[in-house]
C-alpha cells in the first residue's frame, strides 16, 4: 500500500459531489478537498481512472501526490488546463 494525498478543484458541483463520495469511501482522513489515503497499486488506478473520466479538463484540476514515511518529497500529477504535467515537490 502506498500513501497518497488526493486533491481536486472541481468546479461543477454534481462532478464535486461525485468524487467526494467516492474519496471518502476510501478514508476518514481529509480536509475540504484533500484526502490523506492507503491504497494499493490497483486502487490508484481504479480512483485515477474513475475520477479523470468524471472530470473536465478545461476547468478542474486534479493532484495525486505520493508521500512516503521519512521521506521530504512527494511525486504528484496535476490534471487541467485541457492536459496533464509532472511536478516533483522537494
Amino acid at each position: 500500500m502506498s500513501r497518497i494525498l488526493i486533491g481536486y478543484d472541481i468546479h461543477e458541483n454534481r462532478r464535486r459531489r461525485q468524487a467526494l463520495r467516492l474519496l471518502r469511501s476510501l478514508t476518514a482522513c481529509y480536509q475540504n478537498s484533500f484526502f490523506d489515503c492507503e491504497l494499493t497499486p490497483q486502487q490508484l488506478v481504479e480512483v485515477y481512472e474513475i475520477l479523470t473520466s468524471r472530470l473536465e479538463p478545461e476547468e478542474d484540476g486534479l493532484i495525486f501526490a505520493w508521500v512516503s514515511h521519512g521521506e521530504t518529497s512527494a511525486l504528484g500529477q496535476r490534471w487541467t488546463l485541457g492536459g496533464q504535467s509532472l511536478f516533483l515537490v522537494n
